[in-house]
């Protein structure tokens, strides 16, 4: 299974838990570049998400997860399919 599978599973489970840092990404499956691993996965089509939180310690902490595309990103997807000449959903 390559890294960038694996991140897709965890990242998939059904729990609300199921985020990611770049450390953890880099800990867990090894990715040498986790920005360029979740890069790919947006091409792929998947709609991940990077937030920020302060931990307990009062730090800043970036973590990604996967959501569901906002109406507005698809709107924006169809826009620039159509751009290009390729009928969406026509």
């Amino acid at each position: 299974m390559s890294v960038k599978s694996k991140v897709l599973s965890y990242l998939s489970k059904d729990s609300s838990y199921n985020t990611l840092t770049a450390n953890k990404m880099q800990s867990m499956f090894g990715a040498a570049n986790p920005s360029a691993v979740i890069d790919e996965l947006r091409k792929d089509g998947h709609a991940i998400y990077l937030n920020t939180r302060i931990n307990a310690n009062g730090e800043k902490v970036s973590f990604y997860r996967l959501g569901t595309p906002t109406k507005r990103m698809i709107a924006a997807g169809i826009r620039a399919l159509r751009e290009n000449g390729v009928r969406a959903f026509a």
